[in-house]
């Protein structure tokens, strides 16, 4: 079912790009909206198919361990036809996640099965022993940008406490929790200030700080769409620039290096000479050596 939701959600998206002449300007960020969304479905199979691919690995060494140990032992037999039969499971799934990707417009190929196409038998006897292969050293960490949230909260703070817009209290409060390192409580207040208040002015600086709140608790997802919709709503706001870098890392940490490079390439545009385009061209430059 979940496959089948993402599938429908491509489609959707994918439709939507065959009429752009056609399309409102609501139409458009829409589109955006639905286009991040499906990249960050994507991002999370990506990382699930490498998570059932690290369980084949270790059951296939298990299984070849297995097989050296003497066959008449009691409980041998069995225990191999269990690996068996759950390495074929495991290989089942990798492969209906990289078929429902392989049906998504647009995006990256999956990750190949270590184990396509080699046989895996219910029993030691029918698998063959193989030296297991190297895996590849891993791609270098890009560089740590420090956030640039936690300077900017003092004076925020201060600024709430005599601001007379709507909602100010509810910004002063969740203002407060992200000082006090509760990011939980933070999002709930900036969040009831947007729905209370959605046309105030404190409602662009309660998004940026909401979804770095968001970033904070390991919630990247969500962070890449609220620090994007910040961005298309407000493209010349204070906190656009900032978004936007921000948005890149939180793609970095899903280990979606396609779209933190464009986000970063949107950032370097049209944010030229701004300490985050600096912050850009460093981690650009560290994209660059993969």
């Amino acid at each position: 079912m979940k496959l089948q939701r993402r599938i429908l959600c491509a489609a959707t998206v994918g439709l939507a790009m065959l009429a752009p002449g056609c399309a409102s300007q609501n139409d458009v960020q829409q589109l955006n909206k639905n286009e991040f969304t499906l990249r960050s479905m994507i991002a999370s199979d990506h990382q699930e198919i490498d998570a059932l691919q690290q369980q084949i690995r270790r059951l296939n060494d298990k299984l070849t361990e297995m097989e050296h140990q003497d066959e008449s032992s009691s409980g041998g037999t069995d225990e191999s036809q269990s690996v068996g039969d759950r390495l074929n499971r495991l290989e089942s799934e990798v492969t209906s996640l990289q078929a429902g990707m392989a049906a998504v417009p647009g995006a990256p190929p999956p990750p190949a099965n270590p184990a396509a196409g080699a046989p895996v038998a219910a029993s030691p006897p029918a698998v063959e022993a193989s030296a297991p292969s190297a895996p590849p050293p891993p791609a270098a960490p890009p560089a740590e940008i420090a956030p640039t949230w936690p300077a900017e909260l003092d004076a925020e703070i201060e600024s709430a406490k005599s601001s007379s817009e709507p909602g100010a209290k509810f910004y002063s409060d969740g203002l407060d929790a992200m000082k006090d390192g509760k990011y939980p409580l933070a999002v709930a207040r900036f969040t009831k200030l947007q729905h209370k208040f959605p046309k105030s002015a404190l409602s662009e600086p309660a998004e940026y700080f909401a979804a770095n709140a968001l970033y904070e608790t390991g919630k990247y997802d969500q962070a890449i769409l609220q620090f994007n919709d910040l961005v298309m709503r407000y493209p010349k706001g204070r906190f656009s620039c900032a978004a936007l870098l921000r948005e890149a890392q939180a793609f970095l940490k899903l280990n979606d290096r396609i779209d933190a490079r464009l986000t970063l390439q949107k950032l370097s545009t049209d944010c030229g000479g701004s300490p985050q385009a600096v912050s850009a061209g460093v981690l650009m430059k560290d994209l660059g050596r993969d």
